[in-house]
């Protein structure tokens, strides 16, 4: 088997090294930062990505590491719930930065150059010339591309794929504190007209939250006044969205945005696009870093089975991947969509509140769904 090169550090790069690791394929990693890191906050981590994490021995260290939860709540700004579920498999929640320390710490010192950005690419018929900043150059027989959505890669080899904006701003950020006893192993997400927040429990004394409203796109936040700022577009909220704002220090923004669904390829010759590269979602499904976990571990079977043999791997993988992700894709995007319309939110509620719960654990099978990579 070729030398696989891996471009980018996140979650589904090094999760692509550790599934490469346990077939015994050699890799190397190339990641921009002068360490391997995740900026963010928490990542839920559904039955699929976990079951795959299983086979590469790090489900038990992760869910030790983590916090899981069992219930679902849908409920108003006073947040009186208007839906709760029990999911039929937990999530598991955790830190980013613990989950990338876990992957890392699995994977030869080696394997892994830091302070190495790709800066352009050359891709030929049977290999890929890699060009990065600290003047390396390198032929490359097998690349597979992990740089996240705003992806230089994909920007190169594919630039009539566009990033699609919801119009809508997130904020995410970790409180610690002693949080209710009733949010215990509970998701809960708040809607009320045009805005969201959603809270879960991290570990005993912490929590994650998400904080979406319309926004426009690129907006840019003042460190000194973003959290008053919050607390005042979310004041005839319960009073404990203000505790968790105002017990926060650090407020990442982003604004939501996919690549939408349109038909394209997701490889070209002997490099592959995974995970948010190629189709990135917004997070209204908690799947983005789940789905780029399916991706390596999808891919790596394939390339276990077929050795070098790219021109059936790489369709093969697409044709595997597609439907799901496409599903992923799109529903998420609907819903946010729905959310945060005054007018269709309020319909939404009415829907959630009635949905029958075999139609929930439907949608949870599907998402957990693997039998279709076969293995």
């Amino acid at each position: 088997m070729e030398m696989v090169n891996i471009i980018g550090g996140g979650i589904g790069g090094l999760t692509m090294a550790n599934a490469l690791q346990r077939e015994g394929i050699d890799f190397k990693l190339f990641e921009q930062a002068a360490q391997i890191t995740e900026v963010g906050a928490a990542i839920g981590l559904s039955k699929a990505a976990l079951d795959i994490l299983e086979r590469y021995d790090l489900r038990t260290e992760i869910i030790s590491a983590g916090y899981e939860t069992r219930n679902f709540h849908i409920a108003d700004k006073n947040l009186k719930n208007f839906r709760i579920t029990s999911t039929q498999s937990p999530v598991t929640i955790i830190h980013r930065s613990k989950l990338v320390d876990i992957l890392v710490s699995r994977l030869p010192k080696e394997k892994i150059q830091l302070n190495t950005k790709l800066t352009s690419i050359r891709n030929e018929t049977e290999f890929s010339e890699l060009n990065f900043s600290n003047g390396l150059k390198l032929e490359s027989g097998c690349t597979v591309i992990a740089d996240g959505i705003q992806s230089i890669s994909r920007n190169q080899i594919f630039p009539g794929i566009k990033t699609r904006f919801a119009g809508q701003a997130i904020w995410r950020g970790i409180t610690t504190i002693n949080w209710p006893e009733q949010y215990s192993n509970t998701y809960t997400e708040i809607w009320s007209n045009t805005k969201r927040f959603l809270f879960v429990p991290m570990d005993s004394t912490s929590i994650f939250w998400l904080a979406i409203k319309n926004a426009a796109i690129s907006g840019k936040d003042n460190p000194d006044t973003i959290c008053q700022e919050l607390v005042q577009e979310y004041h005839n909220f319960h009073p404990f969205v203000k505790e968790l704002l105002l017990n926060s220090s650090n407020f990442i923004r982003n604004d939501l945005a996919d690549l939408g669904t349109r038909k394209r390829k997701w490889y070209q010759h002997k490099m592959v696009f995974i995970g948010d590269a190629i189709h990135a979602t917004t997070p209204n499904l908690a799947q983005g870093g789940c789905q780029a976990i399916e991706d390596a571990y999808c891919l790596s079977v394939l390339m276990k089975k077929s050795r070098n043999d790219f021109p059936q791997i790489f369709p093969t993988f697409q044709k595997l991947r597609e439907k799901k992700v496409s599903y992923i894709v799109n529903t998420s995007w609907r819903f946010g969509k729905i959310a945060q319309n005054p007018i269709s939110s309020r319909l939404a509620k009415y829907i959630f509140k009635y949905t029958p719960d075999n139609a929930i654990i439907k949608l949870e099978k599907k998402l957990n769904d693997l039998s279709y990579i076969g293995r």
